[in-house]
């Protein structure tokens, strides 16, 4: 008999087993990029030939002029043969063709050298009020006044800051009383004009079972409402300042990121259970109401000669909710 004492096999727990994990595959290191000399980092200034193509319009357009005036010349020197009413008839018609050319030319030039001036204030009124610049805020209150002279609608407030201009000696509190006595007056109407455009917008646009006569109402709703806003800060735009207009209004809603309209901005203007009631072409129609609403809020910023100071700037939820007739 083996006197060996058997062991008893000790108790086996698979908490105590260690499971081996292999090492995590080491990624092959990739040999760097050779750096590319200093010659060809950068790249080559391209040189540029003759513009064939602007040539040829140039010359084109050069070509037809030409052979029109020399149309219209010999034209003109045909009637002037005729001694008789249909000559002197229509060397009236085209003097007055003339002359219409003119002053729409002078309209035109007019209104772009406005837009530029009421540009050109609120940037310096801007510079003035970061900068607290008395000298250039006093240039400010100066502009305003030969720009708005001959309005009988602020006469009061022409007055009132001749009046007053002289005994402030800040030029941010100089500024406040620029937009309290002229500025102030005008707000109001521009949100009611804003308003009301964007109401006939929601409405027609609701009601309306063309999708094209939707487009074409709500541009030229659109064109309207930023004439009107030109008009009343005193741009009076004609066709050509009202599309350089329309082109900064565009491009000062994309630099503040503004266009973004969506189901959970208008749920949360009009409400959260309204939205899902509302019809299709209802809940277009407020859709393009709201649209419209942040185009003429930007066409405020961009028409208004003077930055908000002391007034608020127009809300437009608040502005999207009057439209909708929420209260």
């Amino acid at each position: 008999m083996n006197k060996t004492a058997r062991r008893k096999p000790a108790s086996f727990r698979v908490e105590d087993v260690e499971v081996f994990e292999p090492p995590e595959a080491i990624p092959a290191t990739l040999p760097a990029e050779p750096t590319p000399p200093a010659q060809v980092r950068t790249m080559p200034k391209l040189e540029r030939g003759l513009r064939w193509g602007s040539i040829f319009l140039g010359a084109l357009g050069g070509l037809v002029g030409l052979i029109a005036s020399l149309w219209l010349y010999d034209w003109v020197l045909q009637l002037l043969a005729r001694d008789d009413w249909i000559g002197w008839a229509a060397v009236g018609l085209v003097g007055l063709v003339i002359l219409a050319l003119v002053m729409i030319i002078l309209r035109e030039a007019g209104g772009l050298l406005r837009l530029g001036r009421l540009g050109k204030i609120r940037h310096e009124a801007d510079s003035a009020a970061r900068q607290n610049d008395k000298a250039l805020a006093v240039d400010v209150t100066r502009r305003l006044k030969r720009f708005y002279a001959g309005r009988e609608d602020l006469a009061w407030g022409l007055q009132r800051l001749a009046e007053h201009e002289h005994d402030i000696m800040n030029a941010e509190e100089l500024l406040r009383l620029d937009e309290r006595t002229l500025i102030a007056q005008l707000d109001p109407v521009a949100r009611g004009i804003v308003a009301a455009s964007a109401k006939r917008v929601s409405v027609v646009t609701a009601v309306s079972p063309n999708a094209v006569i939707d487009m074409l109402f709500v541009g030229a709703q659109n064109l309207r409402m930023l004439r009107k806003l030109a008009t009343l800060y005193g741009a009076r735009p004609g066709t050509l300042s009202l599309l350089k207009l329309a082109r900064m209004v565009v491009t000062h809603i994309v630099l503040t990121g503004g266009i973004a309209l969506g189901d959970d901005v208008l749920q949360q203007v009009i409400g959260h259970g309204l939205t899902a009631r509302l019809s299709a072409r209802l809940g277009e129609g407020v859709f393009n109401g709201a649209l419209t609403t942040r185009i003429g809020i930007a066409a405020i910023d961009v028409c208004r000669p003077l930055p908000y100071i002391e007034q608020q700037r127009p809300r437009f939820r608040e502005l999207v909710a009057e439209v909708a007739g929420i209260r």
